[in-house]
């Protein structure tokens, strides 16, 4: 099958953060699967380069598996490398191909989203409700109509492929092909004092137009599954699908062969060896770093030299938010505290190799890769105890440290549980983390071509 993968959504979805590593991740091993052809990445007009890195590491992973596999028939059949006795068909990778996603005229664009806002508060009323489908209403022909004016400069490439996975449920565009959409949670839903309510209204919303018109609504943990799909949603279980991620692997450098060294720039910061609890994401209220900055001022009372010494490193891309910035003022624990902002990978696989341990302390989540990264780079970790992370780490067994979300008690006394035998805990943690493991990308792969097949035969 040809496949295409929409990449832009306001901005093109980088291979190194957020949803762009299950996407990075997703595509080098797509590439190899014998069911896919060719696949097409869609990004912000202007931004192609973004993806092109995508092409590299495909290219140079279908270069790679060609040899070994050459290099295991001329084993087998004890017959120099070059010379293929071997009915067998030779290793190709799919050939990725990039294109910019251009923008309507102004005047074409602005009518059109107006009016698809228009429509979609006629047509999808609520949630865990069927739409009304009342197609004969006066907004529908001249949407459509739009619809093939915003798309005609770029129809070519969207009917080239057979199927469109769409890794983010936030896009407002019409698929003439199948359409399978990857719902991470609904976690502004659960939350909405973390969003605008127009704003949340709006995107209710579009979420209830996007998986009512997609051939398969995609998750990657039961929970998300059960609660946002089959839950909120009210979604019909023949038009799901599930497949769990693996560990991502889009680091420059595997394991232990790299250094452990603390890289300068990070140094310069003032951050210290085995010295931080790092937490690698964005300021959002559901990410709870609230409780990092409690923890930060509970610490500071304890009788071990270890614990009362440790700062917080937080990364991400937002910008801190005004109840935190006063939480912080007020407990005094700024100079505690290291705001990193973005930071590339590289750098956080530094932070990894180097923390104390990595916390976190999420109230929602599908999945955490952070706590999958940091257990690759030899750091414990301390989850909070939800649904999602529980199911994420069950593999790991007793070894897995969880707290209530909602409790600094709880973190502190997870942190004390580690700090009696730190090392101990981390090698129980990576034996857990070895089981894990098991699970490859291309494994992920494989299970998502079969929902592929599915939404091709619906």
């Amino acid at each position: 099958m040809k496949l295409g993968i929409w990449c832009d959504f306001g901005s093109t979805l980088e291979p190194n953060a957020g949803i762009g590593v299950f996407v990075a991740n997703l595509v080098e091993t797509l590439a190899n699967q014998p069911s896919i052809e060719e696949i097409l990445l869609v990004a912000k007009a202007g931004e192609e380069h973004k993806l092109e890195p995508l092409q590299r590491k495909a290219n140079e992973l279908s270069t790679t598996h060609s040899t070994n596999h050459q290099s295991d028939i001329s084993r087998v059949n004890n017959t120099p490398q070059g010379i293929n006795p071997s009915p067998h068909k030779p290793f190709k990778s799919a050939p990725i191909r990039i294109v910019g996603n251009p923008k309507p005229p102004f005047v074409i664009r602005k009518l059109w989203k107006t009016l698809r806002k228009t429509e979609r508060k006629r047509l999808y009323p609520t949630f865990g409700h069927s739409p009304s489908h009342k197609k004969s209403w006066w907004c529908s022909p001249i949407v459509r109509f739009l619809d093939g004016c915003a798309t005609r400069s770029k129809q070519q490439w969207l009917d080239s492929v057979d199927l469109w996975l769409l890794p983010y449920v936030g896009l407002d565009h019409p698929f003439s092909k199948p359409t399978v959409v990857v719902l991470h949670d609904l976690v502004t839903v659960h939350f909405p004092e973390s969003i605008r309510p127009s704003k949340l209204a709006s995107f209710k919303l579009l979420v209830s137009q996007v998986t009512d018109r997609a051939t398969i609504v995609a998750c990657m943990s039961d929970f998300i599954l059960k609660n946002d799909l089959l839950g909120t949603l009210g979604l019909d279980k023949s038009r799901t699908a599930m497949v769990r991620p693996a560990i991502p692997r889009d680091f420059s450098s595997e394991g232990q062969q790299a250094t452990n060294a603390l890289s300068p720039n990070l140094a310069a910061n003032g951050i210290t060896p085995q010295g931080y609890l790092l937490y690698p994401a964005g300021f959002r209220s559901y990410k709870n770093h609230a409780l990092l900055v409690d923890a930060l001022h509970a610490l500071s009372q304890e009788s071990s030299d270890e614990l009362r010494s440790l700062q917080v490193v937080f990364t991400g891309s937002s910008d801190l938010p005004a109840d935190l910035t006063n939480k912080i003022n007020a407990l005094g624990v700024g100079d505690r505290l290291k705001m990193l902002g973005k930071v590339t990978r590289s750098e956080l696989e530094s932070l990894y190799r180097n923390a104390y341990a990595t916390v976190v302390p999420s109230l929602y989540e599908q999945g955490s890769f952070p706590l999958m990264e940091s257990l690759h780079f030899g750091c414990p970790i301390l989850s909070s105890d939800i649904p999602s992370l529980r199911e994420q780490l069950q593999a790991m067994g007793s070894s897995a440290l969880f707290f209530d979300p909602r409790s600094v008690q709880s973190l502190a006394q997870s942190l004390r549980e580690l700090s009696i035998d730190r090392q101990g805990k981390l090698k129980e943690q990576l034996e857990g983390f070895r089981a894990m493991q098991a699970r490859t990308w291309d494994d992920v792969a494989k299970e998502w071509c079969v929902v592929f097949d599915r939404a091709l035969s619906m």
